[in-house]
Formats: structure tokens, sequence, C-alpha cells
């Protein structure tokens, strides 16, 4: 989860400590613990690094004033080790001529550093990282040059890593190298090359970007890159790409209004995304369509804001006409699911494409069980997509909030055009049907567009739920994945404890909790679940619950019997009432961000968090 950026060039005059400073703040979503650059200069590496962020740390121009010709930056999310000084990267070894970045975990390093220490290495962090800046340094005095003794040390330890390692002594190149970590390499053939956990990293340098894959090490040199496989050796033919956005995709503006944070911009595009993402073509949907319903036995798994998209997506197809599907959470997919039987299926979703826990999911199924993969994903060229049969990828493009909302919307909306192209494919649903879901559906564009504009409400019941502890959101069927997704945005942003429940399950338990002025919020579309749900919310009411609704722009009875509602403007269609589980969850996205800020709280990087899970 942790941010790398790294610079190696010919170009004369390069503030290169600047520059690194500048592509680690735009990966600053990625951790924000620490900070630290180590350049290569004139024979010897300058390093300087400190616990914080990264503006705080620059303070006066300290990074970027750091001199060198060339080197690598990293922001951590601490896993090893508290986020103090010592233990920031960049770690250099007992020499002080080999530096070290690194992203993962060593899931050895404590056999390893005891080894190293009997051998009378000097530690000086308490970070797994550390292991391989000494075992590089042990295999460099056995002779060996530096490619191959990153290759030594990365065969020695197991686990995940993304790695970029400089020399003092070899001022002509770095290193880097990757297994189950992100390292996507930038480069203007020629001049200068780059590396980094993202793209946007390196997006005003250059748009030609080659995406390393699973144990690869690479040299990386001015303008030049050379790929070889870690355990054949072999040498690689490379094909960049060119990256298609532009980084005004990953800036605080957009068309030309200038937002404070990144959450609230990117909740701004959600409206223009969802339209993309509903006139994708129906060939995109075909492959991926026809695997779910040759396959036997289907599982849909995702971690976060993506499993909640899952369980709405699992809604969705079955109620197309799609096969029963088994949501499993990926960390518990491994203990969950002992065997799949043939001709298995798995449905993985991620934003990144690089979280652990679904790759670990998607690996078992499909090494051990020869399970086929489908995954929907936000990032091309990612992990999950390689490990993948067929792929759809979603037009949130690049999230920089930590805490999603683009991501989740569009992941929603893929699963509901695939219902809805398995119910052309095999005539579940008429004609007419399908045509009057595919209308509704891209009215959630225009229907999260108004509430945008009308967000006054929003602000004033976000007003009133700032200071709760604690907070309940209920709700039945599909509108579900909208509590879970609205709970889950409240605890990260705004730091508040809440529990999203099935409503019916709110008497086995939860409501022993209910009391004077405990606040509960209900996501409650007029459904098939509607009536149940009046009487959910008087079993709150009774007991002292204030209530909160979701509802209708035309609700009259959940309304009557609510303290506050927030209206949506959908049609009270059963068309527009199955595609809403958007809508009502993009309030609630809405609501968790004005909370957040009226605490004074910073929304793009709540405490303890990072974006794109590396670590299982």
């Amino acid at each position: 989860m942790c941010g790398i950026f790294g610079i190696i060039s010919n170009k004369s005059n390069l503030e290169v400590g600047k520059l690194i400073r500048e592509g680690l703040e735009r990966l600053e979503y990625r951790g924000y613990d620490s900070a630290g650059i180590a350049v290569v200069n004139n024979g010897a590496i300058e390093l300087r690094k400190k616990s914080g962020r990264i503006a705080d740390i620059n303070k006066n121009g300290w990074l970027d004033s750091i001199p060198g010709q060339f080197g690598v930056g990293h922001t951590r999310w601490a896993t090893h080790g508290k986020p103090v000084q010592h233990n920031a990267h960049p770690h250099l070894d007992c020499t002080g001529k080999i530096g070290i970045v690194h992203n993962g975990i060593v899931e050895n390093y404590q056999d390893l550093r005891k080894e190293l220490l009997l051998r009378g290495h000097d530690f000086k962090s308490d970070t797994d990282t550390e292991v391989f800046t000494h075992l590089i340094e042990e295999f460099i005095a056995k002779g060996f040059d530096l490619k191959d003794s990153v290759i030594q040390t990365v065969k020695k330890c197991r686990g995940a890593y993304g790695v970029v390692v400089i020399h003092a002594d070899t001022p002509d190149y770095m290193i880097v190298a990757r297994k189950e970590s992100p390292l996507v390499l930038g480069i203007i053939p020629g001049e200068s090359t780059y590396c980094a956990s993202d793209i946007p990293a390196f997006l005003p340098l250059t748009r030609e970007a080659i995406i390393l894959d699973d144990d690869e090490v690479a040299i990386l040199k001015p303008g030049e890159v050379e790929i070889y496989g870690v355990h054949e050796g072999k040498k690689k033919n490379i094909s960049p790409f060119e990256v298609s956005y532009s980084i005004d995709a990953a800036q605080k503006s957009l068309d030309g209004v200038q937002f404070p944070w990144y959450m609230i911009k990117e909740l701004h595009e959600v409206p223009q995304k969802i339209k993309e993402q509903v006139q994708i073509p129906q060939t995109d949907l075909d492959g991926f369509c026809k695997a779910i319903m040759d396959a036997d036995h289907v599982f849909i798994t995702a971690a976060g804001s993506s499993y909640y998209a899952a369980l709405a997506g699992k809604f969705q197809i079955t109620r197309c006409g799609g096969p029963y599907i088994d949501a499993v959470l990926c960390s518990e997919f491994v203990d969950l699911v002992p065997k799949l039987s043939k001709n298995s299926l798995v449905i993985a979703i991620s934003q990144s494409g690089e979280t652990a826990d679904t790759i670990e999911a998607v690996r078992y199924a499909r090494d051990k069980w020869n399970a086929k993969i489908c995954s929907i994903v936000n990032v091309v060229g990612s992990s999950l997509t390689r490990y993948s049969d067929h792929v759809l990828i979603t037009t949130a493009g690049p999230e920089i909030a930590v805490a999603s909302q683009k991501a989740f919307c569009t992941q929603v909306t893929a699963l509901s055009l695939i219902g809805l192209r398995i119910a052309e494919l095999h005539n579940t649903i008429s004609k007419n049907e399908v045509t009057m879901y595919k209308e509704a559906l891209a009215a959630t564009s225009k229907i999260t567009q108004q509430i945008l504009v009308e967000q006054g409400k929003i602000k004033e019941i976000a007003g009133k739920l700032m200071d709760f502890e604690n907070v309940y959101f209920l709700a039945r069927g599909i509108s579900s994945a909208a509590a879970l997704e609205g709970a889950l945005k409240l605890k990260e942003v705004a730091y508040i404890h809440t529990e999203a429940y099935a409503a019916g399950e709110s008497k086995h338990g939860p409501i022993a909790l209910i009391e004077d002025g405990f606040p509960v919020i209900f996501v409650s579309p007029p459904d098939e679940t509607y009536d149940r749900m009046i009487g959910n919310v008087m079993e709150m009411k009774s007991r002292g619950a204030v209530v909160y609704s979701i509802v209708s722009a035309t609700d009259e009875k959940i309304t009557s019997i609510s303290d506050y509602t927030i209206r949506i403007p959908f049609l009270d269609s059963k068309y527009a009432i199955d595609t809403c589980v958007v809508p009502c969850a993009f309030v609630l996205q809405l609501m968790a961000y004005f909370i957040s800020i009226k605490k004074g709280l910073d929304p793009d990087k709540p405490r303890n968090l990072a974006k794109s899970v590396t670590v299982k």
C-alpha cells in the first residue's frame, strides 16, 4: 500500500529531489505515515526521511533540495514497525552504499533478520524491508553484480514485494523487482525512466508506460529498460502502452472547478462515470456473461466497498435470470471454501486490481481448483486482469481519495449490465423489460447529478449526525448493499462507529442498544420490502430512536413516521426502484463527506487507512 517513485535521467540540471517529492505527493493516498528520499550523489547516497505527511516534511524545501543525479522516494503505510523516523523508507545497508524502498510484506523476515544479525549486520529499523538491503550487500560482497544480487535476494524472501534498489557505485542504472505488489514504469525513450506504484506518479512527465509482471526484475537506465525473469533469467520483449487518461483526471479540478478535496471532486465525477459505464459495448459483456452461465457453481468475491458492490451485483444478476451466486469475502475465501467443484467460476471485483486478499482468493481458485476467473477492475494491466479469463474494466478512472465512491458506483452499474445482458442472451426477461431496465439504469446518471444539485438536505442532516458516536444503518434486500456502503464511509472518513444490518435482524440483538436519541438511518425505497420496513421503523421509534430515512421523491408512509428524510428523485416505476441502489449509496457517500468536513477532518486521508491494500 506504500507509494514508490523513482527517477533516472540523462537530462541536465534536473531537480531530482523536487520531482521525486512531487511524484510521492501524487501517491500519498497509498500511505502517509512517513516519507523519505534517497539519491545517488557523486558516489555517495544522500538520504532524508521523517515521519509525518510529505508537505510537513518538506517545509523549507528539505526534500526538494536533496542533491543528486538519480534516486527513489517512498511514502509509507506502516506494517512492520511504528510510523517513526527510523522506520521510514528508504533504508541503507551497513556500507551506506545501497538504498532500497519496498511495498509489500516479507513473510520470512524474522528468520532472515536473525541470520543476518548473527553474521554481524547492523539493523537501524524495525521493518521487514531492511533485510533486503543486507542480503543485497552480502551478495555483492560475494561478487554478484547489482542485478543478480537483487535476483538472489528476492529468491530468499517469501511474500510480496515491489522494490527499487539504488547503489552509489552504479551511477548508470537502478534495479526494480516485483512480486504481488504493483510496479509500473514510465519512459521517455533516450532520456528518462521512472518507476512507481501507480501511473499518476509520473503522468505529468510521460504517458508511455510499461507494467512489470510478477517475478520480474528490471534494469532502469536513462530512457531505457531491460526486463528479465527472476527464475529463468530470460530477457523479455517490452511492450509499452500509452496511458489513456491525462493528469487532469488525478487532480482536484473538474470542468474548470477547483475542489478542496479529492473525495468531493470524485463524487462530482460519479454522474459522468455512470453514463460512460452504461455506454460500454454489449460485446464487451458477452464473454463474461457466457462464462457465468456455463459454470456449474459461481462465487463472487471482493473486499470493502467492492464487496458491497458484489452483494448488489449478486442480487441483480440473479434477478435477471442468472445463476445462484455465493458471495464470499476475499480474505475468508481460502478458509470458507475448502473445495471448489468442477467447472466453478469466480467473479472477482477490485478497484486497484492489486488487492492482496482478492489476488490470493483468485490464485487459490484458479491454480488449485482450475476455476475460471471473471474480474471487474478499474486499472488496466493490474495483477487481477492478468489472472482472469474475462475482464470488464470500469470507467471510474483514477481514484485518489482513499475512501472509494466512483469505483463502487461503476462496479454496481457494471454488474447490473452483466445481469441485463444475461437476460438478453438467455431470454429470461422480455425484450421490453430489458429496455426499461436499461433506461432506468442510464437514468441513475441524471439522478446522481440532481442529488449533487439539491444537496442542501444532505448537508443539514450531516450537521445533525456529526456529534454522534454510534449510528445504525438498516435496510432490506438489495438496499442492504447501500446501507453497508454508507456505514463504511461514515466509519472511514468521519470516525463514527457504525453498524449496518438487514432490518429484520435488528430485533435479534442490536435493538438492545436503542435508547432515546439513538440515530438510525433507514434505506427505504418503495420496493417489495417496503411494507416490512415500516414495521422496522416503528420498532425503533417506539424505543426512542431518531429515524433518518432515505426515500423516494414521492414517498408518504415512511416519511410520515420518520424524523428526517432525504428524498431521492427517481421515478416510482418498478425499473427505477430496482436500479436505485447506486443513488441510495451515493446519498450516503455524500453525507459521510459532509460530516467529515464539518468535523474538521481530512476526508482524503483517513487515519490508519490507505488505498490499494496490497497486504493480506
